[in-house]
């Protein structure tokens, strides 16, 4: 089977924090990125991240943590060695190839799965908008906000499920998949097989290494 994404393992490093709002970290650290807008305004050497259950960029003006509200501005994010774009309105990295692209939304989802008791209450604290900017192009951005935090922790017991979103393109003809039968309706020429491969490996969607297994299994049935 030809490789097409030579790193599956240590796409997602997960970084839960400890705080009542919990957040899931695409990166284990900030790194340091460039953020193009609309319009091509840049903003360089941001320290950045991007909370998956948010959905939100996330970049330290020195030591206060500030997120970037209006992401359809967003054209590109590039950091050191990773590459994001936008589409459907979601941050999106791009995987793969001039034959064979994958663009994924990594999200991660709190499901509740009870309470530790009945003691305890959380409140909402409210957006402080810190600054704004207007940059010298047809478009202003204005909407650089402090993310919100609650006071109290929460007693309730949270756990994480991945609900990533996937585009997948082959000879620039591409798709939407985030479950199987998605996979399965967009290619039903290869649906048959790409049933047996999951069955048999038990592979999923939910899994993000199980994602790119099949979609490499789908591209190498497409050029056998």
């Amino acid at each position: 089977m030809k490789r097409i994404f030579p790193l599956i393992v240590g796409f997602l490093a997960l970084c839960l924090s400890s705080s009542a709002q919990q957040r899931a970290l695409l990166f284990p650290d900030f790194v340091d990125g460039n953020v193009r807008f609309i319009g091509n305004t840049r903003v360089e050497k941001l320290k950045l991240n991007f909370d998956m259950i948010a959905q939100k960029v996330l970049y330290l003006d020195g030591e206060t943590l500030m997120e970037i509200t209006n992401m359809p501005m967003i054209q590109t994010i590039v950091t050191e060695d990773r590459s994001f774009i936008m589409r459907q309105g979601m941050l999106c990295e791009i995987k793969g190839n001039d034959d064979f692209q994958v663009l994924v939304n990594w999200k991660v989802k709190k499901v509740n799965v009870g309470s530790k008791g009945a003691l305890g209450a959380t409140t909402q604290a409210k957006v402080e908008v810190l600054r704004s900017y207007e940059f010298d192009t047809a478009y202003t951005i204005t909407d650089f906000r402090k993310p919100t935090e609650q006071d109290i922790h929460s007693l309730e017991v949270w756990r994480q499920k991945n609900e990533n979103t996937y585009f997948v393109s082959i000879g620039g003809e591409e798709h939407k998949i985030q479950y199987l039968k998605d996979l399965y309706k967009e290619y039903p020429a290869q649906a048959k097989k790409l049933k047996a491969y999951a069955k048999e490996n038990k592979l999923t969607m939910v899994n993000a290494e199980d994602a790119f297994k099949m979609f490499e299994y789908l591209f190498n049935l497409i050029h056998k």
